[in-house]
């Protein structure tokens, strides 16, 4: 369950936050913090509030926009200090940050911005009209719940590759079992501290010994723990480390393995550049060596940086790749996952038709997998890109399936799912 801390300039906006803050809520099944402008709060506290949230969401209105008109041309009044903390707290911890202007706000230009808000100014900006805010929200709805499912899927895939039997590494006089079964998801914080502990021990212990594979394992265990702890820049220091000793010992599937999570963990921190360059080289080894699903989870990879870098039509080409190897897997849940990122992608550029037509399969595909609760979603898009084509009928039709699969199951994600549904409708009906 995402967390998404909004932050206002000015408390103005609040009405119409709530409003966003309420629909952000139902659509991601998430919790949202709403931190009004005159607030202050100490350091730690922010820092601390910052650190267990997925989503900064750094709200400017025209109130905020005319205060710094009129009193400060470099924008000093556009950003508090509490806003300023906000913003450099979760650069530090890795976490998306995404400024929404309301109806006529705007951000200075980069040159006349303070260090803050520069940074700030170096994120996808969203605009939401007074209006129309149910509308304009959409998108940004999508590409949140795109980023956030992306790096919960790194965050996963990198926790379950490579397994130790931590207690056993932690003290070396006892010995270690043949198989290694017990991974990262049972650490909790103190465990994973010991973790780091002893798998500094060991790397010290085989650097001095010139072992290259006992070095290579705990820097592998070692970028996992902090990918763990959501230290994906700390991670990736030591996922590189470790490709230049599986580069050196030859293993050529554990270095595809490695490149796609190096290409991931670029991703989550914004470095679509070398996420690219990764995936590319995981994608030429894999096709050399044939290894079928390293091709799919390459094209996987390519794709997302494609639609990053805001080449979305190529991003599809390199989704359809995937998805054709993942077909010819029969792995339905990563199925189900590019048809819906590929649908989604469609309705971007306007393409409502193939859109529906790729809603229309992930459908089939949920019901296979017995997968209800993307089922529901699926239903909810199919009601949109149908009303955007003039289709009142498949309106009418894809409600009222959603309202009876809804009516008829008592799982905790329906009540969630309803509001955003009752919403949709109200949305419809005053169009």
């Amino acid at each position: 369950m995402p967390t998404l801390y909004f932050s206002l300039c000015s408390d103005d906006s609040e009405p119409l936050v709530q409003k966003v803050v309420d629909e952000c809520e139902s659509f991601l099944e998430g919790k949202c913090i709403l931190e009004k402008g005159g607030r202050s709060l100490a350091p730690e506290e922010v820092r601390h509030r910052i650190a267990g949230c997925d989503a900064l969401i750094v709200v400017v209105d025209e109130r905020a926009v005319a205060s710094e008109n009129s009193s400060s041309p470099g924008g000093d009044n556009i950003l508090n200090e509490r806003i300023r903390l906000e913003i450099v707290s979760a650069i530090n911890s890795d976490i998306l940050i995404i400024p929404l202007l309301l109806d006529n706000a705007h951000l200075p230009e980069k040159q006349n911005a303070p260090g803050a808000l520069k940074r700030l100014l170096e994120y996808k900006t969203y605009r939401l009209r007074s209006g129309f805010w149910f509308e304009d929200l959409h998108l940004l709805l999508e590409d949140m719940e795109e980023e956030l499912e992306f790096k919960r899927d790194v965050e996963n895939k990198l926790s379950q590759p490579f397994q130790f039997n931590f207690e056993g590494r932690m003290d070396p006089k006892k010995e270690q079992p043949k198989t290694r079964n017990s991974g990262l998801d049972s650490c909790g914080p103190s465990e994973l501290d010991r973790v780091i502990d002893s798998e500094t021990l060991i790397l010290a212990d085989a650097q001095r010994k010139g072992n290259r594979k006992a070095e290579k394992e705990a820097l592998a265990a070692l970028g996992l723990v902090y990918t763990r702890l959501g230290q994906t820049q700390k991670a990736i220091e030591y996922f590189q480390k470790q490709l230049e000793i599986v580069r050196e010992l030859g293993d050529a599937e554990e270095k595809c393995g490695l490149l796609a999570n190096l290409g991931d963990a670029f991703a989550v921190i914004g470095n679509i550049d070398l996420a690219r360059e990764y995936y590319q080289e995981q994608l030429s080894l894999a096709e050399s060596k044939g290894y079928r699903a390293f091709v799919g989870s390459s094209y996987n990879g390519l794709g997302f940086v494609c639609v990053k870098k805001g080449q979305v039509a190529k991003g599809i080409e390199c989704y359809l790749k995937a998805l054709e190897i993942y077909r010819e897997l029969e792995d339905h849940d990563k199925e189900l996952e590019l048809l819906v990122g590929i649908a989604l992608n469609c309705r971007k550029l306007e393409e409502l038709n193939q859109a529906l037509q790729f809603f229309e399969q992930a459908l089939q595909v949920s019901r296979y997998l017995e997968n209800r609760k993307e089922e529901a979603h699926i239903l909810m898009d199919l009601t949109e890109v149908s009303y955007h084509l003039g289709d009142l009928e498949g309106v009418h039709s894809y409600v009222t399936r959603a309202e009876e699969f809804l009516n008829n199951r008592n799982e905790p994600w329906v009540d969630s799912l309803s509001k955003r549904l009752k919403m949709l409708r109200g949305s419809l009906n005053g169009a």
